[in-house]
């Protein structure tokens, strides 16, 4: 038998309707003096049966696993028609039509023999009254009403079995392919998270790291990624226009394609090359874009940058000052105008440069909120490693729909626990 999957396979779902039309049918019996009650006895019986099959349908709701309750109750619904029936006229009775209603619940379940028992009850309602009233039965014409009304419904039931059984065959192959989808997406999920930085805090003498991703589904269009150079470390932060897997793969070659140019020291020249690969991989206007920061940092200080559209980095300098990187070049992918430019300044020992993505922005109220909210986080305590984890807390206290991105990094050679991995990654 069929485990219920929504509330239309709750029993006393499903019962609801029956017992009401039962208490319609006893009430109309009682005031309309055109409803004979031949067999006051029967009557009254069935609508004790009927308060019964409304008891025994609220079970599986209070009891788990209580599918045996469904046969009994069906059984009980058959009686107390039959008792209903009889009890109002018998062939004359105007509630016969009722008995459609256990066929079909009967010839919905799971089961070829589901249709031999909805043609059972139907017999037992139909015979009934040669049962029950064996002195007066109904004339030999009921057995011809009896055999068209079995004939009927029986087809009727097994109508119903098959389009169920289509229907079911229908869900479990849906859910099949839902299964497969989702599995598909947890290792696409674990794929992304891979490629995420794993390193520790200090990833040269004087350059300390920290960055958390947290996708809004399980994979998302946001990254980041450092990573040391010949001459200092390069860092970057990237959003793809929308979420889910697309994305997710998208974010994933424009990160391969800036590691591939590791060895270049121009930031704008390593944009121009992601840009290049997406071309070459037929990622157009089309269909989606990405702002992206990257940026060099060099051994000796020297900050060189290049923004695509991004412009939501900052560099927290040692007095406590905010200086923006700003930026009015276009994102990558749109094929309006590939140039992009390099700007170049200097990350001092006890600077703080955060870049974060727009996520963030769902965090707070709106833009110059977030950038002194977030600033004022990295005052707080000049830690990658806190910064991160502060604006993570915050996305799990705050509902947002986008992807919460951040990396922080501080030039400054300080002690840290090199055992601590800084790079935060949502499961």
């Amino acid at each position: 038998m069929i485990r219920p999957t929504s509330i239309v396979d709750n029993p006393l779902v499903r019962q609801a309707p029956i017992s009401g039309l039962l208490a319609l049918s006893a009430f109309l019996s009682v005031v309309m003096p055109s409803l004979v009650i031949t067999e006051h006895d029967l009557f009254v019986a069935s609508v004790v049966g009927m308060v019964v099959a409304t008891l025994l349908s609220a079970i599986p709701t209070l009891v788990r696993r209580a599918a045996w309750v469904v046969p009994i109750l069906l059984t009980v619904d058959f009686l107390t028609i039959a008792l209903l029936r009889t009890g109002t006229g018998a062939g004359a009775s105007v509630f016969t039509a009722l008995v459609v209603l256990p066929v079909i619940w009967w010839a919905s379940l799971e089961g070829r023999r589901t249709v031999v028992f909805a043609v059972l009850g139907l017999l037992v309602v139909m015979l009934a009254p040669y049962v029950l009233t064996p002195t007066d039965p109904p004339g030999p014409s009921e057995l011809v009403r009896v055999g068209a009304v079995v004939i009927v419904f029986g087809t009727v039931a097994v109508v119903v079995h098959e389009l169920s059984r289509r229907s079911r065959l229908n869900l479990r192959s849906a859910e099949a392919r839902e299964g497969k989808v989702r599995a598909e997406i947890d290792r696409a999920a674990a794929v992304q998270r891979s490629l995420l930085p794993t390193t520790t805090g200090r990833i040269t003498d004087d350059v300390v790291v920290a960055g958390a991703c947290l996708p809004a589904r399980s994979v998302g269009g946001d990254f980041f990624d450092w990573y040391p150079t010949n001459s200092g470390v390069a860092v970057s932060l990237g959003d793809v226009m929308g979420k889910g897997v697309g994305a997710g793969l998208i974010a994933a070659a424009v990160r391969s394609t800036l590691r591939s140019a590791r060895t270049v020291d121009d930031p704008a020249e390593a944009l121009k090359r992601a840009s290049d690969g997406l071309t070459a991989e037929g990622v157009g206007p089309d269909l989606a874009f990405t702002t992206l920061f990257h940026a060099r940092i060099s051994d000796d200080g020297t900050l060189r940058w290049s923004d695509a559209g991004h412009g939501l980095s900052f560099v927290l300098r040692a007095d406590g000052h905010v200086d923006r990187l700003r930026s009015g070049d276009m994102p990558l992918g749109l094929g309006i105008r590939e140039e992009w430019a390099t700007a170049e300044g200097t990350l001092e020992p006890g600077d703080l440069l955060v870049s974060f993505s727009d996520g963030v922005l769902d965090l707070y109220d709106d833009l110059d909120q977030t950038i002194e909210s977030v600033a004022a986080i990295a005052r707080a305590g000049r830690d990658p490693h806190a910064v991160v984890l502060a604006l993570s807390a915050r996305a799990d206290e705050v509902p947002h729909d986008d992807d919460v991105t951040v990396i922080a990094i501080r030039r400054q050679p300080v002690e840290v626990d090199t055992e601590r991995p800084l790079a935060v990654h949502a499961d």
